[in-house]
C-alpha cells in the first residue's frame, strides 16, 4: 500500500481476501482487498475511474452470479455470456454513491445468513440461491 501511496487505517491484518480500510494518495477513503491489489486493480476505485454504479444478476443453467461494475454493463455482461450467464435477471444501472457495492455486500450477507456457500469465487451461488437474492434486491 505504501508502494502507492495509500495509508492503511485498518487497525489489524485482516487477511488477504478480506477489504482492507485505507486511504489513498490523493485522500480518498476507500476500501480494498489486498490480493486484488497483488493483481493489479489498483487501491482506489475513484482513481482509477471505478465508480462501481451498476448491480447485476445473471444466470446460467446451474448457477446465479451478481456483481457490479461501473458505467455500461454490456462488456462486462457480454464476458459473464461467454462463460454461460445468458439470463440477465435484474441489470439496475446509475445507482448512487455506495449503493451497488453496498448492496452486493448486503445480498453476500443474506446468502451466509442462509447457509449458502459460493461454488466459485464469492459471487456464484447454486440457482436455488436465486429467489434470496432477487429478495435482497428488489
Amino acid at each position: 500500500m505504501k508502494e502507492l501511496g495509500g495509508l492503511v487505517v485498518e487497525p489489524a491484518w485482516l487477511g488477504d481476501g478480506t477489504a482492507h480500510h485505507l486511504i489513498c494518495r490523493e485522500g480518498h477513503r476507500t476500501k480494498t482487498i489486498p490480493s486484488g491489489v497483488k493483481q493489479g486493480q489498483g487501491i482506489c476505485r475513484r482513481c482509477a475511474g471505478k465508480v462501481w454504479d451498476v448491480f447485476y444478476v445473471v444466470e446460467s443453467a446451474n448457477h446465479v452470479k451478481f456483481g457490479i461494475t461501473s458505467g455500461d454493463p454490456r462488456p462486462r455482461l457480454r464476458t459473464h455470456a461467454k462463460d454461460g450467464f445468458t439470463a440477465e435477471l435484474r441489470v439496475i444501472r446509475d445507482l448512487p454513491g455506495d449503493f451497488a457495492p453496498d448492496l452486493e455486500t448486503s445480498v453476500r450477507l443474506a446468502l451466509a445468513d442462509e447457509g449458502l456457500k459460493p461454488v466459485r469465487g464469492r459471487e456464484y451461488f447454486p440457482i436455488a440461491a436465486t429467489p434470496l437474492i432477487l429478495s435482497v434486491v428488489d
